[in-house]
């Protein structure tokens, strides 16, 4: 009689983590959408006359949370659709045959996206997720953030200090 050998089991990539990860995904759209809305209405509001220095850097903040939410969604989507045969075809283009051939279990990593491929002997490799992913999302993460705090600086720099005084006659 053939047994079928045993299949890798998942270490953390089970169902609830990929219906928490999709609802994840799906707010992650909304939000996209939302700040391309509100970047829209305000490049639209401010039409005829020059835009500070303050609204080009909350525009570029704006662009930069997307940008990283858009990221996110895409590394998840990658982790989030591994089927078993799927998952040892991702190690198998990950590792090559041999070290796919080894590989006892799989786990998965959301923050930072990864898809772990688990060796027998006690080694690891990353498969699955695009390995511009994370980096990219670093990056415009943290120019998100950069820009958003300059912009409130700017911002709060072309507002009087002092109140105004209005004089009845």
């Amino acid at each position: 009689m053939n047994e079928a050998p045993p299949s890798p089991t998942a270490d953390s990539a089970g169902e609830l983590d990929s219906i928490l990860l999709l609802f994840i995904c799906l707010i992650g759209v909304i939000v996209i959408f939302t700040l391309i809305g509100v970047l829209g209405s305000g490049i639209a509001r401010r039409t005829g006359r020059r835009k500070t220095r303050a609204e080009w850097l909350g525009g570029i903040a704006l662009l930069s949370v997307c940008v990283t939410v858009a990221l996110y969604i895409w590394g998840a989507l990658h982790v989030m659709f591994m089927e078993s045969y799927n998952k040892s075809e991702a190690c198998a283009k990950a590792g090559g045959a041999a070290k796919a051939a080894q590989v006892d279990r799989y786990s998965a990593s959301y923050f930072p996206l990864r898809f772990t491929c688990r060796i027998d002997e006690g080694g690891s490799y990353d498969a699955a997720v695009p390995g511009y992913v994370n980096p990219a999302m670093g990056i415009a993460f943290v120019l998100a953030i950069a820009t958003g705090a300059v912009s409130v600086v700017a911002r709060d720099q072309n507002r009087p200090t002092s109140p105004t005084i209005t004089r009845g006659r």
